[in-house]
């Protein structure tokens, strides 16, 4: 038998080798479970300031207890965020907003960021189904008017002021709206109250 001859056999087991072993790799790959995907929905009331507009219904309880926990009647939403992630995901969120300003004003809007990490799906005490979040962090950057235009041509300086929120290591029962914390505008007697739900998207 010559090389020639020798050789192709071998190459032919080869390849079938190869191409059993890609198949079996793809079927593995094709039965794994899929991780559990959850959706974090976070809203911002705000207590204070303009009257009127509303509150979602799926937050009645929440904005009930925040009502009678604060003693205000004038409560409504701001802005809603929301995020999908799997398991110890994280959402990192920065955007413009011209909410969290005192008064609005022309070429200083606010600089917003948000983040959730590292969370996981556990049970409470009770044994109910909850998330555990890592660390939760809602920031903005507002601009603060420094004095009072003169016209238009000269503007007066704008400043930014930093307001922000960080907690570490909190839990939250699932498809549950719950107060994570608050906040205060600068130079308002307004009152931000941040509101998360973290639910299974697959239910």
């Amino acid at each position: 038998m010559n090389l020639h001859n020798r050789i192709l056999p071998i190459a032919a087991f080869a390849l079938l080798l190869f191409t059993s072993t890609n198949s079996v790799s793809a079927q593995a790959a094709e039965t794994k479970p899929a991780e559990a995907a959850y959706e974090a929905v976070l809203h911002v009331l705000i207590a204070g300031g303009q009257s009127g507009g509303s509150v979602p219904s799926s937050l009645s309880a929440v904005s009930k207890s925040i009502r009678s926990e604060f003693d205000t009647s004038n409560l409504r939403l701001i802005n809603t965020y929301f995020g999908r992630l799997s398991n110890t995901g994280s959402i990192d969120y920065r955007g413009i907003s011209n909410a969290y300003a005192a008064e609005s004003m022309p070429g200083a809007p606010s600089f917003l960021d948000w983040r959730l990490a590292g969370v996981r799906s556990i049970q409470d005490p009770s044994g109910q189904p909850a998330f555990h979040v890592g660390s939760f962090r809602f920031g903005a950057r507002v601009p603060i008017r420094m004095a009072i235009y003169s016209d238009e041509k000269n503007p007066a300086p704008v400043n930014y002021e930093s307001i922000g929120l960080t907690v570490d290591r909190v839990s939250v029962r699932e498809n549950t709206p719950a107060l994570i914390g608050t906040l205060t505008q600068p130079r308002t007697d307004g009152t931000l109250f941040l509101v998360l739900t973290v639910r299974n998207a697959d239910k």
